[in-house]
């Protein structure tokens, strides 16, 4: 054997003693990876939900980052823990907030690296995923029932995370009505405070209107966005008028006249879009006919009086 053949049969032994070491170490994290799996699964099962953490979430960096059992067992474990601090605090608490955060993170994990096999982890991820969206609901629910002043935003990233937990679970949903619906009930909930705030708040009532305008922005058919802004504009016009006293200085007054026009102004739009949808409803009717009495446009509110006293005789025929 030459020297040329020599190295040659040298570096195929190299390469073969480097597969072996590396397949022997490759097993062997493998091996590892499994009993920490297994060890985990067996911690969250007696519900010793930190202790799984402190043994799962290490590998997820390393030997089980691609384990879709590891992924599972840690967001079942943050669930877990979510849940604890629902029974003891509540669903919003600063602790409970991130645990529900991480679940839905590492249990989508779990999901897309199992997805394809279609085993029992993908399944139970899922499982998982959809209680925790319900729990976003709820507290959309809950958020704009004990509704407090600046809650907005936090309620609306509520409803967006369960959106998109449920685009995950079934892409084909469509949750356009409901959030609609969240938009609509954040207006009536900004105007309750407004109604029962000592000061009036320029603020609030920006809300209300904002609100009103995006369920309008969602949903191009819905008739009591519409309608409401209509009448919450037009209210706020009038509201503004009730404010002028004998004490009233002339430059005040006339920047509030001005002020109340562009409200019923802003007002009639969509009281007319409200009434092209519906043409024998009585309220846009009065309202047509109200608006245009405030923006001293005779011809037309007689109109629409006339409209609506035809609309009351059919009635009562």
């Amino acid at each position: 054997m030459g020297s040329h053949e020599m190295k040659n049969y040298s570096s195929i032994i190299l390469l073969i003693w480097v597969f072996v070491l590396f397949s022997a170490q490759a097993n062997a994290q493998n091996v590892n990876s499994e009993s920490i799996v297994d060890a985990a699964i067996d911690l969250a099962e007696q519900e010793l939900f930190d202790e799984a953490l402190k043994m799962i979430e290490p590998a997820l960096l390393h030997e089980a980052k691609d384990d879709a059992r590891a992924w599972y067992v840690s967001g079942y474990s943050h669930k877990g823990k979510f849940k604890k601090e629902v029974f003891l605090v509540s669903s919003t608490s600063a602790l409970a907030l991130s645990e529900r955060e991480l679940a839905v993170s590492q249990l989508i994990k779990a999901y897309e690296i199992d997805a394809q096999s279609s085993t029992s982890i993908s399944e139970l991820s899922l499982d998982a995923l959809d209680y925790l969206s319900k729990t976003y609901m709820n507290d959309v629910v809950r958020g704009v029932r004990g509704f407090t002043r600046g809650m907005d935003d936090v309620i609306v990233g509520y409803f967006n995370e369960f959106v998109a937990i449920r685009s995950v679970i079934n892409q084909n949903e469509d949750w356009t009505r409901e959030e609609v619906e969240v938009e609509k009930n954040l207006a009536r909930a900004n105007r309750l405070l407004l109604e029962t705030t000592p000061t009036d708040s320029e603020e609030l009532f920006a809300r209300v209107v904002a609100h009103y305008y995006k369920a309008i922005e969602l949903d191009g058919e819905d008739y009591t966005a519409r309608y409401n802004l209509a009448i919450n504009l037009y209210n706020r016009g009038v509201s503004r008028l009730k404010s002028i006293d004998h004490t009233t200085a002339m430059f005040e007054l006339m920047e509030t006249q001005d002020a109340c026009i562009e409200l019923f102004d802003k007002a009639l739009q969509p009281m007319l879009a409200a009434h092209t949808m519906s043409p024998n409803r009585k309220e846009t009717l009065k309202g047509l006919t109200t608006i245009y009495n405030a923006l001293s446009n005779k011809e037309e509110s007689d109109k629409y009086k006339h409209a609506l006293d035809k609309v009351l005789k059919a009635e009562g025929e």
